[in-house]
């Protein structure tokens, strides 16, 4: 019998994605158990990380006798180290009777890195590593950032018209894009750990920065404003119309007295006398230490431009609409003042989507 691995790595890869945003500081993980050509069992990384995939999958089998001789796919290396019941998921994978296992990336964490592939073949399970690694690693590219690089990997989203807009000349911007483009938007913020604006944005837009779409409402990502010189009051949404996310707060004010009883806001002061690259690294550290894989931004040109500038920006979501502003208009990114063409930064088309009339590419950024 001929065996469709792809088809089978494909279903992991459709697993791990619907846990995507919901895993806490661990990865989303997808995984598929496959006997004589037939699906016999699927998991994901559970709600805050745990149970693992492969928990779950290997759970899932009623009669454990149908593992004996199954095929195991995994988007990721089974953890080496143990959880609460005794086991890594690499041993608990050798307990079952699985005989092959396909793995589509190495885990970077230290405790794992090629361990649990060791520990499978090591326990006779034939095993293929990298399958289809390129089509799985934009699942881990927060992951593996906040291990390797101590930051989250960083996503700026832009609605803007077809000349570049993203308001016009009176700061008028509801609405560029159509409701399509706006509620994808929403299934975006599930998949990121948090979302992070500006008080100009808020002063501007009053957002609430919540991910509104039926039944994912508690899949709300960590929202992170930067107000430096505490210019949002409780009077605005993004404080007050949100049960789901807690809502990180980094200022450069005395933060004392500021909105004092909202219990859900932890407060963080930043030193008064750091440039833009020491403060925006202290930001994303900060995160980083908090677990947090993907950044989400939605903000202004301002913001925009100085993320830009620095090259803290990896990955580009760009809603781009079929109406034309003109000059006047406010751009979704101000002057860089490069001199050079060598000098600037690209960044890389990695998809294109229609939502009816709008185009959403996906660029991210190449060195």
């Amino acid at each position: 019998m001929t065996i469709n691995h792809k088809k089978w790595m494909k279903y992991a890869i459709l697993e791990a994605l619907r846990a995507k945003g919901s895993t806490g500081k661990n990865p989303p993980v997808g995984c598929v158990i496959v006997k004589n050509g037939n699906m016999i069992s699927s998991g994901r990384t559970s709600f805050l990380g745990r149970p693992h995939a492969e928990e779950n999958a290997i759970n899932n089998v009623k009669n454990k006798i149908d593992l004996i001789g199954s095929t195991i796919y995994l988007t990721l290396e089974p953890c080496a180290h143990k959880n609460n019941s005794g086991f890594s998921c690499a041993e608990l994978i050798c307990t079952t009777g699985i005989s092959e296992a396909f793995v589509s990336c190495v885990d970077l964490d230290s405790r794992t890195y090629n361990k649990g592939i060791k520990t499978l073949k090591n326990n006779n399970i034939k095993v293929t590593e990298n399958f289809m690694k390129n089509e799985t690693l934009f699942l881990y590219d927060g992951f593996f950032s906040r291990l390797i690089n101590k930051k989250p990997y960083v996503t700026l989203k832009i609605a803007c018209s077809l000349d570049g807009k993203i308001a016009l000349k009176n700061n008028k911007s509801k609405w560029i894009t159509n409701k399509l483009s706006r509620t994808y938007v929403h299934l975006i913020r599930s998949q990121n750990d948090a979302i992070l604006t500006s008080s100009s944005t808020i002063v501007s837009d009053n957002p609430e920065m919540n991910c509104r779409l039926k039944g994912l409402e508690c899949r709300s990502p960590l929202r992170v404003v930067i107000d430096r010189h505490l210019k949002v009051s409780n009077k605005y949404k993004i404080y007050n119309e949100s049960s789901f996310s807690n809502i990180v707060l980094f200022t450069q004010s005395n933060i004392d007295n500021h909105l004092k009883y909202k219990k859900n806001i932890s407060k963080v002061k930043i030193e008064n006398k750091v440039n833009n690259k020491d403060y925006f690294n202290f930001i994303f550290k900060d995160l980083a230490n908090r677990g947090i894989n993907n950044l989400l931004i939605e903000c202004g040109s301002k913001l925009n431009t100085i993320l830009l500038s620095l090259n803290l920006v990896d990955q580009l979501l760009i809603f781009r609409s079929g109406n034309i502003i003109g000059n006047d208009g406010i751009p979704f990114i101000n002057e860089l003042n490069f001199l050079q063409m060598k000098d600037l930064k690209n960044y890389k088309i990695s998809s294109i989507r229609n939502f009816e009339d709008d185009i959403l590419e996906t660029r991210k950024l190449f060195n």
